[in-house]
């Protein structure tokens, strides 16, 4: 298949994804509206579209919005930045240790299914109300995720592929290179879009307990101010972020490793 032709399917395919999404955003908001008419909750409980909108064009104009956005990407960029370099290290290092792998798998399994907002009260009393407090929060919660991507990926690639570049001649840091690595990368990016949604759940929470500036801290203070409005506002904007990030980005990068290495003649 030519490049051109895929150029072509990939644009096609994304004009009806773009077309469905916005189908979908257009029943919602009328029934939502709908909703309102019928006057089913109070406008205190439930705005409307028009109200949140009126929300919006205030923490726009007033900068909150902006600079909130900026704050919390900024955070969960440098923790993110930091989850990956050590869960790669650490899985690998789980590989070149098998007593070590074997346990720590367990264990970080674990800690996998501990609540990020658990981590929050041990953050304060440990670090204290900062910004390495709420960083602190995010790699807890998105690390161990990575370990446990890293390990399994290189476990479960085929030894085929170990054997046959052996046989090749591959050794040491050329077969780690050219074969493990590649053949690892894509389960390792599936297990990295996971750890990313634990990250960008567990920053909104530590933000809300933690932070007098950020996402969570505008949800925060529209639940304390009873404004509905700005609380509907920014779980819009928070919702609109993380799939942004998760199908502009994360999505894209899995789709071209994937179409590299030959592995999507299935999708």
């Amino acid at each position: 298949m030519s490049k051109k032709t895929t150029n072509r399917k990939s644009f096609k395919g994304n004009l009806e994804d773009a077309a469905n999404a916005a189908l979908f955003l257009a029943a919602f908001i009328g029934i939502w509206q709908l909703v309102c008419i019928l006057g089913i909750w109070p406008k205190v409980s439930l705005p409307s579209p028009e109200m949140v909108a009126e929300s919006f064009g205030k923490i726009i104009l007033n900068l909150s919005l902006p600079d909130s956005i900026a704050v919390t990407l900024g955070r969960l960029v440098a923790a993110f930045s930091i989850s990956i370099t050590i869960g790669i290290l650490v899985g690998l290092t789980m590989i070149r240790f098998k007593g070590f792998g074997k346990t720590m798998n367990s264990f970080a399994a674990g800690l996998l299914s501990f609540p990020s907002i658990a981590w929050v009260p041990f953050s304060i009393l440990l670090i204290g109300f900062n910004e390495f407090g709420i960083m602190f929060v995010v790699i807890m919660s998105s690390v161990f995720s990575i370990m446990i991507s890293t390990y399994s990926s290189i476990r479960n690639i085929p030894p085929i592929y170990l054997d046959a570049a052996r046989n090749m001649g591959a050794k040491g840091v050329s077969l780690f290179r050219h074969v493990t690595i590649p053949a690892a990368t894509p389960s390792l990016i599936v297990g990295v879009r996971q750890a990313w949604s634990f990250a960008w759940h567990a920053i909104i929470g530590a933000e809300i307990l933690m932070s007098i500036v950020g996402l969570g801290h505008i949800l925060s203070v529209g639940r304390e101010f009873l404004d509905m409005s700005q609380v509907i506002a920014s779980m819009i904007t928070i919702f609109a972020i993380g799939l942004l990030v998760d199908r502009l980005l994360l999505h894209k990068i899995e789709d071209k490793i994937r179409r590299k290495w030959g592995l999507d003649q299935h999708r």
